[in-house]
């Protein structure tokens, strides 16, 4: 049976772009998409210098209120997974998309205030995996001669094909899994303790899989000048690692993450980069399509 209900992310570069009547919103809501909102979108609305960007990106969503779907926050699933030793499944939160879409709705819904978002800038910030990355490049089977051209050429064929392999690689994600969870040796909440019962079903196989995407970049830069990059590769991380349980992403992503969306997931989670409407529709019964 074909999904007629297709369910889209919607990156923060998408949103701001648009112009101010949300039309693109109001195409996808009429073709019969999902429009997913994660809160990395939300933590990037919040976090802009322009004042504006909340209340105009809100306005925005309007056009496709009935549409919205509400997700998760990539790190509560992880948690959870650990503590309940199964996977998460379906990322969609009812209760807060009924809240989003009744503000939204009545021009109530507010900007998180300055606290609690400066509290999300820190634990975003927190780069505990980063010291892993290191251990996490030997799992990578990689050919010498990509050595200098994942650098300069991160989308020519060969390295999309070669860092594709390696980062979907089951073997190579069970290993990295195992150096992740050396992390949590002294954490007594967490139950899970065989990651070889993990595959795909779970929101940790992908995350483990973002972090090996990184790795490919990350095996050729220093430690010193990869942090900062680090920091701002979580943001679009959280995006492609929610995409695993999407259809589709509406995104006019950054340099970064475009190439690890290629690496992670290759042709199989089509990029909406057009607010023009035909092109949307035909993105969206594409989507149809491909789930028949």
């Amino acid at each position: 049976m074909s999904n007629s209900n297709p369910r889209i992310i919607i990156d923060a570069n998408y949103i701001r772009k648009m112009s101010s009547n949300g039309a693109p919103f109001r195409t996808l809501y009429e073709q019969g998409a999902r429009i997913v909102l994660i809160d990395t979108l939300v933590f990037e609305l919040c976090t802009t210098d322009d004042p504006n960007q909340w209340p105009a990106s809100i306005n925005k969503l309007k056009a496709g209120v009935n549409a919205i779907e509400v997700w998760q926050p990539v790190p509560t699933m992880f948690r959870f997974e650990l503590e309940e030793n199964r996977p998460y499944r379906d990322p969609w939160c009812n209760k807060t998309t009924a809240t989003w879409k009744i503000g939204i709705a009545n021009n109530s819904l507010q900007r998180p205030n300055d606290k609690v978002i400066e509290k999300s800038i820190q634990e975003r910030e927190n780069n505990d995996m980063l010291a892993h990355l290191h251990d996490l490049r030997g799992f990578l089977s990689l050919p010498k001669k990509l050595k200098r051209k994942i650098q300069e050429s991160p989308l020519d064929q060969e390295v999309v094909q070669c860092c594709h392999n390696a980062i979907n690689n089951p073997d190579t994600i069970r290993l990295a899994l195992k150096e992740i969870f050396q992390m949590f040796n002294n954490d007594t909440w967490i139950k899970l303790q065989n990651p070889d019962v993990i595959n795909d079903s779970w929101i940790t196989w992908h995350i483990c899989k973002s972090l090996l995407a990184v790795s490919c970049d990350y095996r050729h830069e220093g430690e010193q000048t990869f942090g900062k990059k680090f920091i701002n590769a979580k943001h679009d991380l959280d995006y492609l690692i929610s995409l695993a349980f999407a259809d589709g992403i509406a995104s006019f992503e950054t340099k970064e993450m475009y190439y690890f969306w290629k690496w992670m997931y290759g042709d199989t989670k089509p990029r909406l980069d057009s607010f023009d409407p035909d092109r949307i529709i035909h993105f969206v019964n594409d989507l149809k399509r491909s789930s028949t």
